[in-house]
């Protein structure tokens, strides 16, 4: 009588990310030119853009790489161009991307 499934069987090919206050690692190139990497926490992912916690602003426009698992076999890296930076504590910022 009952026809709910019993199980799940998942239909997509692409990587699933588990966005329960994630680890991320952070690339960007600074206004000298320099090369910089830190770990961030990812707040929430979206088809267009995705939030994130940080202990520095970015500016508008900032292009940013996020990679989420590093240094495993499901590392997967996105960009994107900070569109808002607020500052949510004394040390700590939530930053929103716009995805590229």
């Amino acid at each position: 009588m009952d026809q709910e499934p019993t199980g799940f069987d998942e239909k997509r090919t692409s990587l699933r990310v588990d966005m329960e206050a994630e680890r991320i690692k952070l690339h960007w190139i600074n206004k000298a030119g320099e090369s910089n990497e830190d770990d961030g926490v990812c707040i929430d992912l979206a088809r267009k853009g995705v939030l994130f916690d940080y202990r520095q602003a970015f500016e508008l426009g900032q292009l940013i790489a996020l990679t989420f698992n590093p240094g495993t076999d499901k590392q997967n890296t996105i960009k994107g161009q900070v569109c808002r930076c607020n500052q949510s504590s004394p040390h700590s910022y939530h930053i929103a991307l716009q995805l590229l």
